[in-house]
């Protein structure tokens, strides 16, 4: 027997059918094994009853013949059917058509027991929809969980993005030797950056694995012996686990695993992208092909990743046949990250449209707690704030339809009372905004629904109309035969308040255990608005078909019922469509012939920054708006070497550059090696720090710390040099050596070499002396001030001059 072909019979490939051709015979082989315990594939072999037996890795398979038919037009096809269920057709050609598949609930359900209940006809269903019934929105669905796990690979072998080593130490891939000498030789180099770091053991080995990157597309592309397993091994940490329900906890670190593809960054040093063809994976390739054909196209070929992302789940819902969604997305609340993000939407969405005619819109996500994962993140006490700030902005966005509270439900959403204030005045001034809140996924709040409604409503203003208001999974509240349920009811149906439901996310994320304790029936009966959702189809191995399948076939939902659905969902995509229409007219006026990020930012400005900002020099200038094409995070690989003498003098006081130290910066120079060393130098490029610059013929490079506030004068000379760009939350240049202390100081070993300054360097001296990491601090004898503080941090600070020569004392960036 030779292999023939193969095909799955779910959405994450986790059950393959393998088949092999003998002359005119067929066989197949049914495996699972991205499953482990081996419940999932005795439940499916029992229902199916199928026989069982070990493969050569020790595996349970089953096996069995594949018969070939003859049609009237004496055409042979071979048909494989489980019990009386037809599955698939294969043709000659290798052609495959899936007629059933298993839905991502009844594998979890199947994977997590070795006694499944449930019958066939809950286990393998037949991909078909009536037309007239078919839903055609996303109505609840998260950015970065939308993408199946072949696009985001596609993706990232085609922008060429960062992979980290600690990743594919985790997943266990398989590198190349030469591969592996290169990513330990850039381990070896990050890990010289914590050389003094409070971390050890594998808290030590984390931070340096994840700070050190391979090229994803040279990983799968330069090891294709190794792409199959790799892109198997890859897949699965893109969806929450495999063998049973998952719990909040395992989503938030599928969400890591997917940041890396969602938001990756690119590679310095690109590959030229070869070898498609051999691509193991027929969707990756597939999909990789198209992306490589839309770089001929003009409407995309300059598309950025973020782009690239929207196309695709563009083309995703299209083939679903998905017309409208609405994804919730934290980075409408995030002052500069949200206007980047809607001028690349702005960008590309007329084209994606008329290629799919799938509209996609926004809601602006906002989190019920901080987000705790992400270790080294600080949230700001006045987060909330910070993102109303935003969203009273971004909300008169057309592609902006609204906003979305999310997030873990284990608080009262009364105790974000005062958001709803800020959010209903949003209401009030644009009727068709959208408010949302994840409430009712979990039974540990059953009040949530209720409290919603009562946080809207408290803050209506005189004669203004409830709100357009979702509810997202709405599971759990009190039993409608009770008092307080009956009252539930009530505000949900008078308030004409819409149910969104996500049936395969609740029982893979152990919300839901018992399918005949569903609501969904229950409220249909009583007349609310009901509509599906996916909640991030490609985390849960699902999709917009599937879910209707599964509200039909789990639930036992009618026609009449899905009727009801689909009116409900009729109604708001022609509300949103003349909504966004309307949206876009008014935004076209506000905008007229300025930038988008102008007017946005000013309309940011006017809840808390309205006033002018000036400094004795004239106008202020906001940093990250005028610098934003050189702002640079500064770099794991590179030791840092901070140049004081010139930005950390008063005002009015300017550092000469004298012959002597010139000469002490030049033999520094030559003796550091730009392969190992950056410099960090002030915002003003003045004395040392300009003398630096006109003297990089070794091309180190040289990364400049902002205030977030500059003059004119500033931006020009920063924009007039090669410099990369850090802001400063600090907003007065004397201010900004706090940047120094949290950027540097208290993450990583570094250099310190002060020429010249005032009380701001005297500053940054004692914060790299008090830092975390180990930091090397150099003085210039000739600089009073500084010398100074170098005798009252005797035994930490070496003062230099021309006796004690740079080039000599600085031995080795290792420290």
């Amino acid at each position: 027997m030779t292999y023939f072909t193969c095909f799955f019979l779910d959405d994450e490939k986790d059950i393959i059918v393998s088949l092999y051709k003998d002359l005119d015979k067929m066989w197949y082989v049914l495996s699972t094994p991205n499953h482990h315990t081996g419940n999932l594939i005795r439940n499916f072999a029992a229902i199916c009853k199928l026989s069982l037996s070990e493969d050569g890795n020790g595996m349970l398979v089953a096996k069995g013949e594949v018969p070939c038919f003859i049609d009237g037009n004496n055409e042979e096809s071979y048909i494989f059917s489980l019990r009386d269920v037809e599955i698939a057709k294969i043709f000659p050609d290798k052609r495959v058509e899936v007629m059933a598949s298993v839905p991502a609930i009844a594998k979890t359900l199947m994977s997590q027991t070795k006694n499944y209940q449930l019958d066939l006809n809950k286990t393998i269903f037949k991909t078909y929809i009536n037309k007239n019934l078919k839903f055609r929105t996303d109505l609840h669905t998260h950015m970065n969980g939308n993408l199946p796990a072949d696009i985001l690979i596609a993706l990232g072998i085609y922008h060429q993005i960062r992979y980290p080593l600690y990743y594919v130490k985790k997943l266990n891939l398989e590198l190349t030797e030469k591969q592996w000498i290169k990513m330990l030789k850039s381990r070896e180099k990050v890990a010289r950056q914590f050389s003094s770091s409070d971390l050890s053991g594998k808290y030590l080995d984390r931070k340096i694995d994840d700070n050190t990157f391979i090229n994803f597309a040279d990983l799968i592309l330069n090891n294709l012996n190794d792409a199959e397993l790799n892109i198997v091994k890859i897949r699965g940490s893109l969806a929450v686990i495999k063998d049973g329900q998952a719990v909040f906890t395992n989503l938030e670190k599928v969400y890591l695993y997917r940041y890396v593809f969602t938001k990756g960054k690119e590679c310095d040093e690109k590959i030229d992208i070869h070898s498609v063809s051999q691509i193991p994976d027929e969707d990756v390739k597939k999909a990789l092909n198209q992306m490589l054909m839309d770089k001929e196209n003009d409407e995309y070929c300059h598309n950025t990743l973020f782009q690239d992302k929207l196309l695709w789940i563009a083309r995703n819902y299209k083939r679903q046949g998905v017309c409208y969604a609405e994804i919730s997305d934290t980075t409408l609340v995030k002052k500069y990250e949200s206007i980047d993000m809607l001028k690349q939407v702005h960008e590309v969405m007329p084209a994606i449209h008329r290629e799919t005619g799938v509209m996609i819109r926004f809601l602006a996500a906002m989190r019920r707690i901080p987000l705790t994962i992400i270790k080294d993140a600080v949230t700001p006490s006045n987060y909330l704030e910070q993102n109303l700030e935003v969203l009273k902005a971004t909300a008169l966005d057309p592609y902006v339809a609204g906003c979305d509270f999310v997030g873990e439900e284990i608080n009262d959403i009364i105790t974000l009372k005062p958001a709803f204030k800020e959010i209903v005045k949003i209401a009030a001034k644009d009727p068709s905004f959208v408010i949302r809140v994840h409430a009712g996924e979990n039974d540990s709040q059953k009040d949530n629904i209720s409290h919603s409604i009562q946080c809207v409503k408290e803050f209506l203003a005189p004669d203004q109309q409830m709100p357009r208001m979702r509810l997202g999974h709405g599971l759990y509240t009190y039993s409608p035969r009770s008092k307080k349920g009956k009252e539930v009811l009530k505000q949900l149906r008078e308030n004409g308040v819409v149910l969104e439901f996500q049936l395969t996310s609740n029982v893979r994320l152990n919300n839901l255990n018992s399918l005949d304790k569903h609501p969904l029936k229950q409220y249909l009966k009583h007349g609310l608005k009901c509509v599906q959702g996916t909640d991030g189809a490609a985390l849960y191995g699902t999709n917009s078909v599937d879910e209707q399948l599964s509200l039909i076939k789990m639930l036992g939902l009618t026609d009449s019922d899905i009727s009801l659905m689909k009116q409900a969902e009729t109604e708001i995509i022609e509300l949103s469509r003349a909504s966004y229409a309307a949206k876009k007219q008014k935004f076209n006026a506000l905008i007229k012939d300025r930038d988008i990020e102008e007017v946005l930012l000013e309309k940011m400005k006017a809840v808390k920054i309205s006033e002018r900002r000036l400094s004795s020099k004239g106008l202020l200038l906001d940093a990250n708006k005028e610098l934003k094409e050189r702002i640079r995070e500064i770099s794991w690989s590179y030791f840092p070497v901070v140049l004081l003498g010139g930005s950390f003098n008063t005002e009015n006081r300017a550092t000469r550059v004298t012959k002597e130290g010139a000469a002490q910066l030049d033999a520094l120079m030559d003796k550091l090696s730009p392969e190992e060393v950056c410099f960090v130098i002030g915002h003003k490029l003045s004395g040392y720090e300009k003398y630096l610059l006109d003297n990089n013929k070794k091309k180190f490079k040289v990364y400049a710390v902002v205030p977030a506030m500059i003059t004119e004068k500033e931006k020009d000379m920063l924009l007039s040099y090669k410099v990369r760009i850090r802001v400063s939350t600090e907003t007065q240049g004397m201010g900004i050596y706090k940047s120094f202390n949290y950027e540097i100081f208290e993450r990583r070993p570094s250099m310190v070499v002060a020429f010249d300054g005032n009380s701001a360097a005297a500053n940054l001296i004692q914060e790299a002396k008090n830092g975390k990491g180990k930091a090397h601090i150099l003085v210039w004898g000739h600089s009073k001030t500084l010398r100074q503080k170098a005798l009252s941090l005797k035994g930490y600070v070496d003062i230099f001059d021309e006796e004690i020569n740079l080039g000599g004392k600085v031995t080795d960036p290792k420290i």
